[in-house]
């Protein structure tokens, strides 16, 4: 519980240290250090709490751990790309929600009996990590749609400044989108062959709406390669695809786990 506090502490703190970069007209981020040392040590602290997760039986995954864990892989993904790729203003929208998402644990914790086997347990790890990324694809679709929305009625501020220019911006959304489409597929591949019953295990509704949401992106990486796709269709269909996916994922534990 004391490391969910520290690390909760320190995204926080992290964030509030970037808002003040983006807010201001500085050319250099005078914290920069600092922010990587707070980054760095709530990515550890919360990497700490899952010692709680694993049992003998398999692996307590209910919604709160798995909101948990998600949350951190965007946080570890993010602070891994911001050292080569011009990322860095995604942690004013991701590390909150690390922050959030450990808040949760802490005040709706998971019960002992919502385990999975370690048979599936790759199954549902590489659905995660799908997830995350394009969860961080959506952090950068947000980015990108106030940064038209300013462009296009010219009201340029030092957030804005900040920011990569427009095609880049653009290029790491559709990466993101793109390996992040991979994985789900994967996902996609190894849930049919990993679990046998869809109906007795109530995975009938998830996996239709992960169905959707896969034809959504396969639509998106598809039209970029063929058609050029870009704009506000693009980020559009990136937030609705996740959407989706939302609520087949988390949609499920919740009714499953909470109100059933």
């Amino acid at each position: 519980m004391v490391l969910s506090y520290l690390a909760i502490s320190a995204y926080l703190a992290a964030t509030l240290l970037l808002v003040r970069f983006f807010s201001k007209n500085e050319l250099k981020h005078p914290y920069q250090q600092t922010t990587s040392l707070l980054i760095s040590f709530a990515i550890i602290a919360q990497t700490l709490t899952f010692t709680d997760f694993w049992t003998t039986n398999g692996i307590v995954f209910g919604l709160a751990n798995s909101a948990s864990f998600v949350a951190w892989l965007i946080a570890i993904l993010l602070f891994l790309s911001s050292i080569s790729k011009p990322v860095h203003a995604l942690g004013i929208l991701v590390y909150p929600l690390a922050a959030i998402s450990l808040g949760f644990g802490l005040a709706f914790p998971d019960t002992s009996d919502k385990i999975i086997p370690l048979s599936i347990a790759s199954h549902v790890f590489l659905s995660i990590t799908a997830y995350a990324l394009l969860a961080m694809a959506v952090c950068q679709s947000i980015l990108l749609k106030i940064q038209e929305r300013h462009l296009h009625t010219r009201s340029i501020n030092a957030f804005i400044n900040k920011l990569p220019p427009l095609q880049t911006m653009e290029r790491l959304l559709f990466q993101g989108i793109r390996i992040g489409f991979y994985l789900l597929t994967l996902s996609l591949v190894t849930g049919f062959i990993f679990i046998d019953d869809f109906f007795a295990q109530h995975l009938m509704h998830k996996t239709a709406l992960s169905i959707v949401a896969w034809l959504i992106f396969a639509t998106l990486v598809f039209g970029r390669r063929a058609f050029g796709w870009r704009g506000k269709q693009a980020i559009t269909a990136t937030q609705v695809g996740f959407g989706i996916l939302v609520v087949a994922y988390y949609g499920s534990k919740f009714v499953l786990e909470r109100l059933l």
